[in-house]
């Protein structure tokens, strides 16, 4: 008798079981699907999702936006995607032709509200090329806190609209988004407040919106766009304003060889400080955007630093 009541039982459990599966998947298979093109918007847009959406980024963690070539495979997945959000043909120039009429993405350099900044004349080349633009808007938005809000607030609002029983989920996120990011302004202000004139060169110009933030000004620039090399004449500039203790360091970013920017420090008393902007050590899993913008503060803190 026990062995017929122990067979029901053991059934039992495997329909409850397969039950539990067929709704886990389910569920999961209903979760909206995020694409990012870059790491940096990919952990703002895990932050506000949270566990309620899936998030992956295109660009591989070596890439840059400003030199990289599509594969069949990165556009199945944008089109594929329930929400592609990407910055614009502002640094994602490649990506123009292949989500016009898209109506899954989310362009955000144009979305309401975006606090832009403008390349001008004084301190900035006006060219077009097929990497990145470098006249009219700034595209570098992810690397400016009040950007990033807005930019939060923009996907916020996207996935509410594609998912609404989880509204207030990711509006919860969000608002505790904004009470990190404002955190983190104060404490990398506090960290920089008696770092503003004192000089430095980029690799490339890409920081405005950040050093806006917190008061800082370059000393200049290797290259205004990393697909292009500097001239001799910028190089022996930027060698002979180190050689004068002009400015404190060079830095040098990951997604490019670090070859030019040693030489050129080579023989001063100027140090080489990484500044990564575009999260190439982190991971969507373990890290959240307020990491990304603390670490690029403790890079300028580096570069200050006796």
């Amino acid at each position: 008798m026990l062995a017929p009541k122990l067979m029901i039982i053991t059934r039992c459990f495997q329909i409850l079981t397969m039950l539990f599966l067929i709704i886990s998947m389910s569920a999961y298979a209903s979760q909206p699907s995020i694409v990012t093109t870059i790491k940096p918007l990919g952990l703002i847009a895990h932050d506000i999702a949270g566990d309620l959406a899936t998030v992956d980024v295109l660009l591989p963690d070596n890439a840059s936006p400003h030199d990289y070539a599509l594969k069949p495979s990165d556009i199945r997945k944008l089109r594929s995607a329930d929400l592609v959000v990407w910055v614009g043909p502002e640094v994602e120039l490649f990506l123009e032709k292949v989500l016009s009429g898209q109506p899954n993405t989310l362009r955000l350099t144009t979305y309401e509200g975006m606090p832009v900044r403008h390349y001008g004349e004084d301190s900035h080349e006006k060219h077009d090329d097929h990497g990145h633009r470098h006249d009219g808007i700034d595209g570098h938005i992810w690397l400016g806190p009040d950007q990033s809000k807005v930019i939060a607030k923009a996907i916020k609002n996207a996935l509410s609209q594609r998912d609404p029983a989880h509204a207030a989920d990711y509006q919860a996120n969000y608002d505790k988004f904004l009470a990190e990011v404002t955190q983190a302004q104060t404490s990398i202000a506090k960290s920089l407040d008696a770092s503003s004139s004192k000089g430095y060169f980029l690799f490339h110009d890409a920081y405005g919106y950040f050093e806006s933030a917190f008061g800082l000004k370059p000393t200049g620039h290797l290259t205004i766009n990393p697909d292009r090399k500097p001239g001799a004449r910028t190089l022996v500039s930027i060698r002979s304003a180190l050689m004068e203790d002009q400015a404190q360091c060079v830095f040098s970013e990951p997604q490019f060889n670090p070859g030019l920017v040693k030489s050129v420090v080579k023989g001063t008393q100027a140090k080489v400080v990484l500044l990564d902007p575009m999260a190439q050590d982190m991971s969507l899993a373990d890290n959240h955007y307020v990491d990304f913008l603390n670490a690029l503060g403790n890079s300028y803190a580096d570069c200050f630093s006796q």
